[in-house]
């Protein structure tokens, strides 16, 4: 029985060697074959057995156990072909077996070793001495040829199988060598491609790392820088509060229309009115000169702010309500010859419990600023410092709000529930009557907003600071503590709804500071 040698031609076991004494050897993937097939790496083969081979008394048949159709299997390149007579295909020593195709694939080298196979010795011949004549010495020539038939007489001793058998040895282990070699390098080239590409993986996770860092540290001095910031806007926020708020007046006024020449109050239709809305859901008036019921009368609120002694700076539409008030504008519409009248305009500062009465002094023909003046007596209230910056220099810097937002509706819910009952109760529900308990208990205090600049315009300055209806005529002061605008208005949607917090609009102060100017002109001239 001979025994047979495979050598890997392919696969991670590219190079290595297996050699078997049994009659038939299985080839295939499962761990049962005798001979384990490994594909190149990233491939795969079928699972179980593929082939056997058999040695019958030294004749070597290939039998192929799956479809050649299926799964190609070649003999020195070539396809095995159908198996016809059942016996498999012949193989003869040094045959190479292929399986598959691509990374799919393996290979391996037949060999076979004869059962005899060991080292042979030579046997030296006997080589009668050679004297030369006469005591001279050997001639070169005779010398070489002596070698030549002494190296040939050698070779010629040693046994044929024993020669194959050398000569086989020889170039296995030389083939084995080369494909350890290969495999060595391969292995060395592949362990380095790898090394190469960890280094470059931790470069790439160091430099990550590093990114991370550096943004953690940015994000870290950003919130820092945010923190400082927040910091000094609320310390400035307090201070321009405590400095300015005294001066700061929640402005209260009601007005009705009467008929022109006649001067009869537009009146409710009935005294029990089932609404106190004089125009309905369709927009149909619901009030006549004529009518039984109480007169239609409009409370509103506003804020302004002292400019100076005795005068305050608030909007044109806080004096003039009636012009930006969409149910007014109803009512004159459809009223026929009605005016509005202002019945009464009061202003109430934090630290006085009663209020001062306003009179319209100036209002500006082209912004919405107007100039109210007072009987200030001896009331100490701050006049406000008015900024002479460029308005450019003011975009995206901080501001503060003072005022009065949501009217006396926004005081009252800053309160606790009994004091707030107790102020309805005996004070009534008008604007003026709520105002006026609220004065009596000291809790007019304007409410402190911050923003910033987002746009400056020569007539219009847009803010972020928080407001609503009953914030129109609030100061509006920059980080230096100067009044840079007059709070007026509001983006909102067509339902009366604000659309957007950073919307919000102010009038430069130089309107109300030239406003100023030519009233000061006008009372200079009167006696």
């Amino acid at each position: 029985m001979s025994r047979l040698m495979f050598v890997y031609l392919s696969g991670t076991e590219k190079g290595k060697t297996r050699i078997f004494t049994q009659d038939h050897v299985t080839l295939g993937t499962s761990d049962a074959c005798d001979l384990r097939l490994v594909p190149e790496e990233g491939g795969s083969l079928p699972d179980g057995v593929l082939a056997d081979i058999y040695d019958d008394g030294g004749a070597f048949h290939f039998v192929q156990r799956i479809d050649q159709s299926k799964f190609p299997i070649t003999i020195n390149g070539e396809a095995t072909g159908a198996d016809e007579t059942g016996a498999g295909h012949s193989l003869r020593d040094g045959d190479t077996l292929h399986f598959g195709h691509g990374l799919s694939g393996a290979s391996i080298l037949f060999q076979v070793m004869p059962e005899t196979f060991s080292a042979a010795h030579p046997v030296r011949r006997n080589v009668p001495q050679l004297d030369g004549v006469s005591g001279q010495p050997l001639h070169p020539l005779t010398a070489t040829l002596f070698v030549k038939e002494l190296t040939t007489s050698l070779w010629a001793e040693i046994p044929r199988k024993a020669k194959l058998v050398g000569l086989t040895v020889v170039a296995a282990v030389s083939l084995l060598l080369l494909g350890v070699i290969a495999f060595s390098l391969v292995t060395l080239i592949r362990n380095a491609n790898k090394t190469d590409r960890l280094g470059d993986q931790i470069s790439e996770v160091q430099n990550r790392r590093n990114q991370d860092q550096e943004l953690i540290r940015k994000q870290q001095e950003e919130i820092e820088r945010l923190r400082e910031a927040g910091e000094q806007m609320r310390r400035f926020t307090q201070k321009i509060a405590e400095q300015y708020s005294s001066g700061v007046c929640l402005i209260v006024g009601s007005y009705t229309f009467i008929e022109r020449g006649s001067g009869r109050v537009l009146r409710y239709e009935t005294a029990d009115r089932i609404s106190d809305m004089p125009v309905d859901k369709s927009g149909n008036l619901q009030a006549s000169v004529d009518g039984a019921g109480p007169p239609v009368q409009i409370d509103y609120t506003g804020s302004g702010f002292v400019v100076e002694k005795g005068v305050i700076a608030t909007n044109k539409h806080v004096v003039q309500p009636w012009a930006t008030d969409q149910m007014a504008q109803i009512i004159l519409h459809q009223g026929g010859g009605l005016a509005p009248r202002l019945d009464a305009l009061e202003a109430f500062f934090p630290s006085r419990q009663a209020p001062f009465d306003l009179k319209v002094a100036a209002t500006s023909p082209r912004y919405d600023v107007a100039l109210c003046k007072f009987d200030q007596g001896d009331a100490a209230l701050p006049v406000f410092p008015l900024s002479n910056d460029d308005l450019n220099s003011i975009i995206g810097e901080p501001v503060v709000l003072l005022g009065y937002p949501t009217g006396v509706d926004g005081l009252l819910q800053r309160i606790e529930e009994p004091e707030r009952r107790e102020i309805l109760k005996t004070r009534g529900s008008s604007a003026v009557d709520v105002a006026m308990g609220l004065a009596s208990r000291g809790l007019i205090r304007p409410l402190t907003t911050t923003g910033t600049v987002s746009d400056a315009l020569p007539g219009r300055i847009v803010h972020s600071a928080q407001t609503t209806e009953g914030g129109s005529g609030s100061p509006m002061f920059d980080r230096d503590g100067h009044v840079i605008a007059i709070n007026s208005a509001i983006l909102a949607t067509t339902d009366g709804n604000q659309s957007f917090g950073g919307s919000n609009f102010g009038v430069p102060i130089k309107a109300a500071s030239d406003l100023l100017q030519l009233l000061d002109k006008e009372n200079a001239k009167s006696p």
